[in-house]
């Protein structure tokens, strides 16, 4: 099946927010309106699902929260998804979502974390790209507004559509501030940060990926793609409770699964997102175990990119080609 390229965004668009997963969008609205602002003053609409203020640890039933999302994908005015933030249960959402549709009206689709779920699932099942991204609540919402890092990769992927696209380090915050304490404060511990490449090499593939955890949801399911030929991302998510790190145990055991499960062995590289939460003494132990638990391959590996639950980030396009190149000490994008 021929990927399909969503059309590009343009000024004056509408886009529309969806609460796939978590039901977080109604307790912190105004994180909501923040974002819906800072679009406004790019020219840009926003149309809200059904759903979408629903609380709890999901945003309604799984029915719901699909069919919120299939309106948006019917809404012949939307042209752009955007997700509230991520959670727990997308997967429930697989058997109603209307994958034939989607191809047939290709839409820029954008989140992360438990939205891996959703990206997998459009991949392999529509042939449609879709976007590892920034969402409503944790990018778009930011105070006082988004990081500039992460709106020009953003609108590099979505609207300009650079054919070849250099992604470059630059420094990071994981700070957590509470939300429902500090409405308008601003993040300003931010850690140095640099590329570093784990294994050296030169390389290129597709870009397919996630978060940890969430790609093995989706695994053996007739939704999770080949990875063959790929150029995997992989990132880890906050821990059990908020502004906390994923254990390092967990990240061995998922990390295990994967390798079992087979998507390493025909993969041309891999590239790791800086881990949430972690110090440098852990970020030390996140790199051994990576090169220990895949000696068995010889491929590049990239960790310290900036996409996943650290911020700002970068948007990645799935099915792009990226392209790896440790002598010159360089990623590209290309779309």
């Amino acid at each position: 099946m021929k990927l399909l390229i969503p059309p590009s965004l343009k000024k004056n668009d509408v886009i529309g927010f969806v609460s796939p997963s978590a039901g977080l969008a109604g307790i912190f609205k105004y994180r909501v309106k923040r974002a819906i602002k800072w679009f406004k003053k790019q020219d840009l609409k926003v149309k809200l699902s059904k759903n979408f203020w629903k609380t709890g640890y999901i945003a309604g039933e799984p029915e719901e929260r699909a069919r919120d999302l299939n309106e948006m994908i019917y809404d012949k005015e939307v042209k752009a998804i955007i997700c509230a933030i991520g959670g727990e249960n997308s997967i429930q959402l697989l058997k109603y979502i209307d994958f034939k549709t989607f191809r047939k009206n290709p839409k820029i689709f954008v989140g992360f974390s438990d939205i891996s779920v959703l990206h997998l699932s459009f991949y392999k099942t529509s042939g449609v790209q879709t976007f590892y991204g920034p969402m409503a609540l944790t990018q778009f919402g930011e105070y006082p507004k988004p990081f500039d890092y992460m709106v020009e990769y953003f609108f590099k992927i979505v609207m300009k559509r650079e054919k070849v696209i250099e992604v470059k380090p630059t420094n990071y915050t994981d700070q957590f501030l509470d939300w429902a304490k500090y409405k308008n404060v601003a993040r300003t511990r931010f850690k140095k940060n640099e590329f570093l490449w784990l294994r050296e090499g030169r390389a290129k593939g597709k870009l397919i990926g996630g978060c940890l955890p969430s790609i093995l949801r989706v695994a053996g399911t007739r939704h999770f793609p080949s990875f063959k030929n790929s150029m995997i991302f992989l990132e880890t998510p906050e821990g059990e409770k908020p502004g906390k790190f994923y254990p390092i145990e967990k990240v061995d055991a998922n990390l295990s699964q994967l390798i079992e499960i087979g998507i390493f062995d025909k993969a041309k590289g891999l590239i790791l997102g800086v881990p949430y939460q972690y110090t440098e003494k852990m970020k030390k132990e996140f790199y051994q175990l990576i090169l220990k638990r895949l000696k068995d391959f010889d491929f590049p590996i990239l960790a310290n990119v900036n996409f996943g639950h650290t911020d700002p980030i970068i948007t990645i396009p799935y099915g792009s080609t990226g392209i790896l190149d440790s002598y010159q000490k360089t990623f590209f994008i290309r779309i």
